[in-house]
This record gives structure tokens, sequence and C-alpha cells, in this order.
């Protein structure tokens, strides 16, 4: 009986421990993040056949409004699959999305119902983003055997620029979850939650991340527009901190870049020059090719779309584009736009709905921070907000660990109970 109970114990924290470490742990790698949630996902499989409660919390995620809407939007992909250029191929990435969610919610409805894990799953999700984004940072500068330990390999041969950009991204979502945990949790963990955002801001910087760099002015932004709408404080002296650190980023930026644009354009030529629609140093003329033959097969297909995850093999699309050299292919392997992605792969009959879902929750998310100030919801906007603006330039939106990462993080701020708040604060009468 004790043996049982000391196996139930350990699958409990178990689960804890991996799924709060998932994310953290992509500086190592894809397989490691998504080694970790399947650990997860086991023990919450586990804990769902012999726990009620469990089933009680899954059964009403999975009935819940954002469910249905969710539902709307497969049935919406399922109805594109027919049209798709390889219609197994469409429905295996679109199942595999839904399976993700469904995954993350079994881990979510166990994390819920085991109370004592709360501050151990919080103070692990802050442990292990300091130490997997400093290690990363040491690598980048230079400190030898670093890479070699984080990527599991005796001797590392690539480049930690190369090997921790899309971290980066990945950190940048971390940033609204970790202060957030450390403000949770209080005393000596909130300074450590504050000591986390500088650290990913130099890891965007040193990885020459600007997609992340991008998220994490859309964070900045969404934060403050939240912040002036309920708080009506300091709004003008917020908004015009935020004005003066983007253009001070823009300029930096343009700066730094401009000195390279000569050699860009000796590069690519004249007519390359002419084809782009934005300046070179802040998009590259590759990108600007590729959002321009995702947009002209979106108009190919404008309502049912081309197929999930099948852009990259359409005619034309393996093509180089010309004077870029014998990589710069017209459509490499995605478009590195979510929304051109989703449209010329889904029409406007996929896009819509997913558009609506996002929407659906910031709206509710909005509305239920203006109502209660609750920083639990401040976070999950913000964490939107960088997230879906860093993939307006970068990844794919089917790309298993990008969407792992919004899912677990999505779900890691709805953890902990009303209940184990008011615990923290004892002179809080409950509400009724």
């Amino acid at each position: 009986m004790a043996s049982s109970a000391l196996v139930f114990r350990s699958i409990v924290w178990g689960m804890a421990f991996f799924s709060a470490a998932a994310v953290p742990l992509r500086a190592s790698g894809v397989a490691t993040e998504q080694a970790a949630l399947g650990i997860a996902l086991l023990g919450a499989l586990i804990l769902t056949t012999t726990d009620t409660v469990v089933r009680t919390n899954l059964k009403n995620a999975l009935t819940s409004p954002l469910a249905r809407a969710l539902g709307t939007m497969f049935l919406a992909w399922a109805v594109t699959v027919p049209f798709s250029h390889a219609p197994m191929g469409s429905l295996e990435i679109g199942g595999r999305v839904a399976l993700f969610i469904f995954g993350i919610t079994v881990v979510w409805a166990a994390l819920r119902r085991h109370d004592e894990t709360h501050a151990f799953f919080l103070k692990t999700v802050i442990v292990a983003a300091l130490v997997l984004s400093v290690l990363p940072l040491l690598a980048l500068n230079s400190v030898p055997g670093v890479i070699s330990l984080l990527k599991g390999q005796y001797i590392a041969f690539e480049r930690p620029i190369f090997a921790f950009k899309a971290y980066a991204a990945a950190a940048m979502c971390l940033i609204p979850v970790v202060v957030w945990a450390g403000r949770r949790l209080d005393g000596a963990w909130r300074w450590w939650g504050y000591g986390f955002p500088p650290l990913v801001l130099a890891l965007m910087v040193q990885t020459h991340n600007r997609s992340a760099l991008a998220g994490f002015l859309a964070m900045c932004l969404a934060g403050i527009f939240a912040l002036a709408l309920a708080k009506r404080k300091h709004a003008k002296a917020l908004f015009a901190t935020f004005i003066a650190g983007g253009v001070g980023l823009i300029v930096w930026i343009a700066n730094k870049e401009t000195s390279q644009i000569e050699a860009v354009v000796n590069k690519v030529g004249h007519n390359i020059q002419a084809e782009t629609y934005l300046p070179l140093w802040l998009l590259d003329p590759h990108r600007q090719n590729i959002w321009k033959f995702a947009f002209e097969r979106f108009l190919d297909h404008p309502w049912v779309g081309n197929g999930i995850d099948q852009i990259n093999r359409l005619p034309g699309a393996q093509e180089l584009v010309r004077d870029l050299g014998s990589d710069a292919f017209v459509m490499p392997s995605h478009p590195h736009n979510w929304a051109l992605e989703v449209l010329a792969e889904t029409g406007l009959v996929g896009f819509i709905p997913v558009l609506a879902v996002i929407g659906y929750i910031a709206w509710k998310t909005l509305k239920a921070y203006l109502h209660s100030s609750d920083e639990r919801a401040l976070a999950v906007l913000t964490l939107m907000a960088g997230f879906w603006t860093s993939a307006l330039f970068n990844f794919s939106i089917w790309a298993a660990w990008w969407l792992l990462t919004l899912f677990a993080l999505f779900a890691i701020l709805h953890v902990p109970h009303k209940q184990d708040e008011r615990q923290d604060q004892p002179n809080t009468p409950p509400t009724p």
C-alpha cells in the first residue's frame, strides 16, 4: 500500500516537473521539449484513469465555449482537406494540432487537480527558464563546452547563433509566464522573475532574432494597453516609454543593418531591389519574395486554399529566386508568416475561424483583466501578443515545437486554483 502511494506521488510530481521544464528545455533542442511534454502526458493519462476529479476537469474543458470555438475551427479545416494538394498530408497535420491541444488539456486537468504541486510547479518554471537562458548566453559569449552540454554532444559543430536562434523566440514567450510566476510566489521569487526579461532580451539581440524582438515589442504594447485601460494611471508615461523604446530599437537595427545593405544590393542586383516592398534593413529580400509567392497562391484558391502544410510542394515553390544564390528557393519550407500560411493553405474558410478563436480568447481575457485586475489574464494577453506577432515573421505555424510552446504556456497560466491564491493571502475573505 505504501509503495503504491509512493508511485502515485512520484507520477504527480514528475508530471509537474516535466510539464514546467518543457519549454525551457527547448534550449537543448526540439526533441528534448517534446520528450518532456510526452512524459508529462503519460503521467497525466495515468492519473486520468484513477481520479474522477481529473476526468471532471477534462470533461469541463472539452465542453467549454473555447473548446466549441476550436471545434468549429477544426471543422472548417476539415472542409478544406478534399481540395488539398495532398489530402492525407493535410489531414495528418491538422489532426496533429488537434491531438496536441487534447494532450495539453489532459496535462492541465491533472495539474489543476493536484494543488500540492502548484508552488513547486511555478518554481520549476522560473529556475528552468533562468538556467536554460544563462547557459545559451554563455555559449554565445564563447564559453567553451556549454553548447556541447546543452546539445548532448561530445563535440558540437553548430554555431551558437544558429543553435539558439529559435530558442530566443521560445524564451520571449516565457517572459510573461516567468514574471507572473515570480509575482505569484512573491518574496525572492518575484525578483528572480524580474531578472528573466533582460536575459531574454540579450538572447534575442545576440542571436539577431528580429521576429522575437517584434514579439517582445508587441508584448510590451499589449501590456501597456491593458494597464492603461484598467488603471488609467500613468497611461501617457507608459505609452511614451513604449514609443521611445520602439523607435530606439528600430534606429539601432537600421544603423546596424545599413552598413550591410551595399553588400546585399551588390549580391542581389538592382532587379531584386526593385521588386522588394519594404526596406532591406527591415526585411530581407528573400523573405519578401517568399511572402509574395504565398500571397499569390492564396489568390489562386482564395476560399479553400491549397492544403494544410502543402505550399512548399506547389509548382514553382522550389525554383531559385534570381540572383539570391544557390539556396534561396522561392518557398524553402514555409511562408515565414502564420497569416499568409493559413490563408494560402486553408483559404478564407480556414483563416476566418482562426482569427475568431484568437479574437475570442483576447476579448475574454481582456474583459477578465479589466473586471478583476487578475495578473494571470494580463500574462495571457501578453503571451498571445508576443507569440502571434513573432509568428508573423518566422516559423511555420504547423511546426510542432512552436505550437507546443504556445499550448504549454497557455496551460501553465491556467493551472492554479483561485482557492490557492486565497491561501497565500489569509486576510482576504473568500468569495461567496
